[in-house]
């Protein structure tokens, strides 16, 4: 389960190039199916001394396996425009995001965009001789549904250092983030309040996590020193919304 989070988080920030080369601006990005403006976009811009062209492909992200799964779509609800981008040097472009579907889906979904680089004739008459890198930029989209919600359920949880692991289970059609919710630990046998943890608390220490529905994912609390092992048998987790 460990690698299941570590894979997400990782996916959330993927970028296979450096900060110079090429500038996406957000790479995730969440939007509704059903609201008003119903779409979203993202911002390329070429910071490479050279032309750049891409095909986009689109991926749904399963969460049903241990880990998250790629499904490659022909024909995806997912609107992405352009299909394809050309960019020169410097240059920059919007690419748009919309729900194409009549039909809503029964759970959030989430969606990998790739842009991936294909080879330019100019570039390959220049540099026949030598080693062309092509380049792979993969944006995240969630499409939330206000109606969904989540449903989490706290399972088994151990110290591991100091840190509490608590395995999180999003029973519910819905996605959530861990930023959404007040964390409170409390001593079930005494039940005094040992920690609580303010929403976005974790968030500005630069962690969070992402709850896809119908998933399961291990998050990371800092331990209070108070709590030994003798008595982590008696703590309970509990978050609040």
């Amino acid at each position: 389960m460990c690698r299941l989070l570590n894979y997400y988080l990782l996916l959330f920030v993927m970028l296979a190039l450096p900060a110079y080369a090429l500038e996406v601006t957000p790479m995730v990005v969440t939007f509704s199916p059903n609201g008003v403006s119903n779409g979203a976009s993202s911002l390329i811009h070429n910071q490479l001394p050279r032309d750049i062209a891409f095909d986009i492909q689109v991926y749904e992200i399963q969460f049903t396996q241990d880990e998250p799964q790629l499904v490659p779509l022909e024909d995806s609800p997912l609107w992405v425009f352009p299909p394809s981008l050309f960019l020169q040097a410097g240059q920059s472009q919007r690419i748009q995001f919309r729900w194409l579907d009549k039909v809503l889906p029964t759970t959030d979904k989430s969606y990998q965009v790739s842009l991936i680089e294909q080879p330019l004739n100019a570039h390959l008459a220049d540099k026949a001789s030598q080693l062309t890198m092509l380049l792979n930029v993969n944006l995240i989209v969630h499409v939330d549904q206000p109606q969904l919600t989540a449903d989490l359920a706290v399972g088994e949880s151990h110290i591991e250092g100091t840190d509490i692991m608590v395995n999180i289970i999003n029973k519910g059609p819905g996605a959530s983030r861990l930023s959404d919710y007040e964390i409170k630990l409390t001593d079930e046998s005494s039940g005094v309040l040992i920690e609580r943890i303010l929403k976005q608390q974790l968030k500005a220490q630069g962690y969070d996590v992402f709850f896809a529905p119908n998933s399961s994912h291990y998050i990371k609390i800092p331990k209070p020193k108070s709590i030994k092992e003798d008595s982590f048998k008696s703590l309970r987790l509990e978050l609040m919304r």
